[in-house]
């Protein structure tokens, strides 16, 4: 009966976690006026596909300018988490643990308390209303070198041992014994990366002024169009991130499964 009672609220929690998401693609595919669609409803219909692909010339503009930023910033932040995290674990300096703690503290920062900084130094070096402005903050996120950092704690050691008589190179071994070691974290740091880079609302309205350097997550707030096509252009937002999920979600399975806290 307990079973019964908690595979019931499992259920129920993730039908109202789905709900949101279902609605909005039963919702793209009719022709009706307002949120429900029920007004002048016409049945289904592509009409808010063909608007918000063809018509709507913002939407593609803004979907790639996504695929940019996100996929930029996911790759050339796993280039600096890894390097970063394998020299808090392996690397002897002193104030090690007072610069890793720093990077804890500055983890659990709300966004808007960095955001100042951020512009402040953007704004110094001309780059506002550039694509860099966007890009550059991203890479050297914290959270990144923290959760590598503790999966790389589960390291096996004897291998990294046995690495080091063979080579002097911190390279080698870090391409060679430790990446290997860490690739389910490393899936599931690129997923995380990515759709959360891929959601940027706050950074781009602040540093970029341009509309034909907003991101898609902004440009569907701001801009205006039919019920039909708006629900389309969310429909189409949500593909990505959810390609990459089932691509991933092995990995990230495995990799937050083994996480070292």
């Amino acid at each position: 009966m307990k079973k019964k009672i908690v595979g019931f609220l499992v259920l129920l929690l993730a039908g109202i976690f789905l709900f949101p998401a279902l609605f909005t693609v039963f919702r793209s595919f009719t022709q009706g006026g307002g949120v429900f669609g029920m007004e002048g409803a016409g049945g289904l219909s592509l009409a808010g596909y063909y608007d918000i692909l063809v018509e709507e010339a913002w939407y593609l503009r803004g979907f790639w300018n996504s695929v940019l930023y996100a996929g930029v910033i996911t790759v050339l932040n796993l280039a600096v988490c890894l390097p970063a995290a394998y020299a808090f674990r392996e690397a002897d300096f002193r104030g090690k643990g007072a610069l890793y703690f720093f990077y804890i503290v500055l983890m659990m920062m709300p966004l808007q308390v960095t955001m100042l900084p951020n512009y402040i130094g953007l704004r110094d070096m001309h780059l506002l209303d550039t694509r860099p402005a966007l890009i550059l903050p991203g890479i050297f996120t914290p959270f990144g070198v923290f959760l590598m950092a503790q999966y790389m704690g589960g390291l096996d050691r004897s291998v990294l041992e046995a690495a080091r008589l063979e080579t002097r190179s911190v390279f080698k071994i870090l391409c060679h014994i430790a990446l290997p070691q860490v690739k389910t974290c490393a899936a599931a740091l690129f997923l995380f990366t990515f759709a959360e880079n891929w959601n940027l609302v706050e950074q781009p309205q602040i540093l970029l002024k341009s509309e034909q350097k907003q991101p898609l997550s902004v440009l569907l707030a701001v801009r205006g169009g039919g019920m039909a096509s708006l629900f389309a252009g969310c429909v189409l937002f949500m593909v990505p991130v959810v390609i990459l999920y089932l691509y991933f979600h092995e990995s990230l399975e495995e990799g937050l499964g083994n996480l070292k806290l």
